[in-house]
C-alpha cells in the first residue's frame, strides 16, 4: 500500500495532533475497519487502534495501489462506527 502525502493533507492531520506514521498505522491495526463515506464519491472512513488509542481516518483512492489520507484524528471508543 502506498500513501500519497502533500503539504495540504499533512497540515490537516498535524492540526489534529496526528503524525504520518500513526495515520498510516491505522490501516495495519488488528481491529481495522472501513466503510464508504455516505455522501462523497471515492471517500472512505477507516478506524483502528494504534498504541492503545482509537483513530478515525478519512481517505480516498488515488491510483491503483495508493491512498490519500485527507484527515485523521483520535476518537472515543463510544464513537466507533466500523
Amino acid at each position: 500500500m502506498i500513501f500519497f502525502w502533500d503539504e495540504v493533507n499533512e497540515a490537516e492531520i498535524f492540526a489534529h495532533e496526528v503524525d504520518r506514521a500513526t495515520a498510516e498505522a491505522v490501516f495495519y491495526a488488528d481491529d481495522f475497519g472501513f466503510q464508504p463515506h455516505p455522501t462523497i464519491h471515492n471517500r472512505w472512513t477507516a478506524e483502528g487502534t494504534v498504541e492503545g488509542k482509537l483513530y478515525r481516518v478519512a481517505f480516498s483512492k488515488t491510483f491503483p495501489d495508493g491512498l490519500r489520507i485527507t484527515t485523521a484524528f483520535r476518537i472515543a471508543r463510544k464513537r466507533r462506527r466500523t
